[in-house]
């Protein structure tokens, strides 16, 4: 067997220990009322993400009026192609 083989194969063995750890039932006593922490985003972080959010909205809004915009103004339609080439 290749060395390298033999290593992987001895990282991967669980020793006896853990085992017992692993499949043991935790008989730790637990509190009746025990403090369920909130799950989410909360506070100034909260207020940022919205004002990030808010902020690549309305770049985007931006972005695509002013493309529209360039369209029009450059009056680049399908006939206008052609007017470009004749030059």
């Amino acid at each position: 067997m290749d060395r390298s083989t033999n290593l992987d194969i001895e990282e991967l063995k669980m020793t006896r220990e853990q085992y017992i750890l692993a499949t043991q039932q935790n008989n730790l006593p637990r509190a009746e009322n025990a403090q369920l922490y909130p799950v989410g985003i909360y506070g100034w972080r909260k207020r940022c993400l919205y004002f990030f959010v808010l902020v690549l909205l309305v770049t985007m809004i931006v972005n695509l009026a002013m493309t529209v915009w360039i369209l029009k103004v450059m009056n680049f339609t399908v006939m206008a192609r052609f007017h470009l080439l004749e030059y």
